[in-house]
Formats: structure tokens, sequence, C-alpha cells
């Protein structure tokens, strides 16, 4: 991708985005690609899976023009290509979660062993000792991606919401790609980023969509989650194309900190009741807003805003002259009190001041 320096390519792919978008919705629906309103869901009316088959064209494309010639370009294109393949049966088709889960591990290792993308340490996590991996660190690579690639997805329940949350972690870890010359990267960060607009302007709240149009599905959302995996495990490590790291590990976190925060709470709220942690509820972050009275675009404003701030964070402690380990606990108190605050609010039906008013998102609007 270190070829793409005409500017000009962004706004094209912007502009094929909403095409592809608008053009796939009828094949979308005309083929059963559609997502169903239900109990848990907040939009009202079947909408078109398309947003994420429009991505994947566009963004394939780009990468299957340089892969010829191109270590970087064809192993991204063929993780991507894996992730997206099974969540598009996935959208048409229910598929286990142990198949999913099998690819993405897949998708993974292509990243680790093709790409050459690996953690070889943590930094300086707990101490002023740096914290090598040794034996650990392809498969805790793995897990790392496993991670940003199912929080990213689970996030995906609101209109607007994980196109967002994926613009403001791309544009970081863009910002530190291109400060750190890491070409490769800032060039898939910036064209994702583009892509992702389009898709927002048919799928967030603005005059000319009283509702989303179209909806990423988990074939877009877990391919996003990938990309996202890709970049944040390259520039925190070694093994990005400049040969040495664009931020300490822990920033990385900071710029994905809402789904990471988001999933990680609800996973360990569904194991502590005793279900399944693949289990389906309305207990995110965005359903907390929604059941007190906020709109979907008050919802969403406030939601970007957290997500913003936890990357100011992030960058204020990277630039600083502070230890590296103090970000983790920073992070780490963060966390906890979010969690307080989340648990607690399902526990008294009450968040940010406001008593709960919803049972259900039939009415939000």
């Amino acid at each position: 991708m270190n070829e793409l320096h005409h500017w000009w390519i962004l706004p094209t792919v912007l502009l094929l985005s909403v095409a592809l978008g608008l053009l796939l919705i009828p094949i979308s629906r005309a083929v059963g690609l559609v997502d169903h309103p239900g109990e848990r869901k907040v939009h009202e009316r079947a909408t078109p899976l398309a947003g994420g088959p429009a991505i994947f064209v566009i963004l394939g494309s780009l990468l299957a023009m340089y892969a010829p010639t191109s270590k970087f370009d064809a192993a991204l294109f063929a993780g991507i290509s894996l992730v997206f393949m099974v969540g598009l049966v996935d959208d048409r088709r229910h598929v286990s979660p142990v198949i999913r889960f099998l690819v993405q591990v897949a998708a993974s290792l292509v990243m680790v062993w093709a790409g050459g993308i690996c953690l070889e340490d943590f930094g300086r996590l707990f101490t002023s000792d740096v914290l090598t991996l040794g034996m650990l660190s392809v498969p805790l690579t793995v897990f790392a991606a496993l991670g940003v690639i199912n929080s990213f997805n689970m996030i995906d329940g609101m209109d607007g919401l994980s196109g967002g949350i994926f613009l403001v972690a791309a544009a970081g870890m863009a910002l530190y790609a291109g400060a750190a010359g890491a070409v490769d990267i800032h060039w898939v960060l910036l064209a994702s980023m583009a892509a992702v607009l389009g898709f927002m302007l048919l799928n967030a709240r603005l005059p000319w969509n009283s509702q989303a149009r179209i909806f990423l599905g988990d074939s877009g959302s877990t391919m996003l989650g990938f990309i996202l995996a890709w970049c944040f495990i390259a520039l925190g490590s070694d093994s990005n194309e400049t040969g040495q790291r664009a931020y300490m590990p822990m920033t990385a976190v900071w710029l994905i900190a809402v789904p990471l925060l988001d999933t990680s709470t609800v996973i360990w709220r569904r194991w502590r009741a005793g279900q399944s942690a693949l289990s389906a509820d309305a207990q995110h972050l965005h359903h907390a807003f929604l059941r007190s009275g906020f709109s979907v675009g008050a919802t969403w404003f406030l939601i970007m805003l957290f997500a913003i701030a936890m990357g100011l964070v992030g960058y204020l402690l990277e630039i600083s002259s502070l230890p590296e380990h103090y970000s983790f606990w920073a992070f780490l108190a963060v966390a906890f009190t979010y969690y307080y605050i989340i648990s607690r609010t399902w526990s008294i039906q009450r968040f940010l001041g406001r008593d709960f008013i919803y049972n259900d998102f039939d009415e939000q609007t």
C-alpha cells in the first residue's frame, strides 16, 4: 500500500463505499441478508447487512491489487477475507461459535506467520522491567487479536456506534503510524476510515437517515475488528515495517477502551450469572443510555466523547515522562471504576442520575 500516495484515492473510496452500500441494499434484501428487529434490538425494521460487503469489496480490491508484490498486502487480504467470509455466512445463516472462533484463530495465525506481526513483549507493564513473552508470544498475540475482533463485534448494536468507535480508534492509530513512518499501516488505516465514513453516511442518524439504511453485520464488524487488531499489535511492537514500535503497548488499549471495557464487563457479568459468555442480551453501555431516556443521537455523541477522552488520556500518558507502567495502572483504575458504575446501574436501574424508563426499545427515536 505504500505506493498509494495519491490523496484523491481517499475521497474516491468514500464515494465508492456510499455507492456500493446503496447498490447492495436491494441485493441484500433479495438474498435474505437482513437483520430483523428483536427483543434486544434497537432498530424497528428489517435492515440490509450491506455495509460489511461494501467495505470488503473496496478494501479487498485495494489490497489484492498489491498482493502479488507485497507480503503485507497479501497477508492482510488473506486475513480479512477469512474473517469476512465466516461473518457473511453467519449473517445469512447461523454459524456455530466454535466455527467462527476457529476461523478467527486461523486469520490471526495468518497475521502472525504470513504477516510477521507478533507481540514479543508487553513493554514495561508492571514495573520498570520489560515483560517479555517468550514462548507465549504467539498464543498471546492470537488471544489479543481475538479479544479486539469480538469486542468490536459485540459493541455493534446501535446506529452509527461501531462506525464511530472504529473511526476514533483508527484515527488515533493513523496519527501514530504516520509519525512513526509506518507507511503501509498508515494507508490501510486511512483507506479503512474513508470506507467506514462512506458507510456512516448510510448508517448514522443524520438528517437524511431517520434510521440506519444499512448495517455492518458480523461480516463487517469482525473484519474491521481484525484490521484494528492487526494495526494495534503491529504498531505496539517491533514487528512493523519500521522495526520499532510507534507507541508503548498500553497506548493502543486506551484507543480501543470503550469496546474492551464494555465487552469485558458484559462477559464477566454473564459468567457470574452462570450464563454463556457468547449469549446475547441488552445490557451493553448503549442500552444503559437508551433505557435512561437518552435518544440514539445523544447516546452516540456521549459514547464518542468517552472514546475520544480515553484516547486522549492514552496520548497524554504516551508523551509524558511517566514510566510506562503508570499507563497500565491508570487503565486498571478506569476499568474497575467503569465496572462498578455499570454493575450498579443494572442493579438499581438508574444511570447518570436518570431512572430507567424503557423496558424495550420500540419507543426509542
